[in-house]
């Protein structure tokens, strides 16, 4: 496995602290959730056509998309 060191802005710190303990994973075990989210979104959202969006499951199981992911 490859270590590495990054810098972090006090926000995304907080914002990253916080979800690792409302999950009750590590910091680093989100970092590299986030990590395998990013490479999923970047192969998707490069097809034609294709973006990365967030959706809502109804009840009946169908999806409503609610918002859509820009600038990746």
């Amino acid at each position: 496995m490859t270590r590495m060191t990054l810098d972090l802005s006090d926000e995304i710190d907080q914002k990253l602290t916080a979800i690792a303990k409302e999950r009750g994973m590590t910091k680093a075990e989100a970092m590299r959730k986030a990590f395998a989210l990013l490479v999923i979104a970047d192969n998707e959202a490069r097809k034609p056509g294709f973006s990365l969006g967030i959706v809502r499951e109804r009840d009946d199981h169908t999806l409503e998309a609610v918002g859509r992911v820009v600038g990746l």
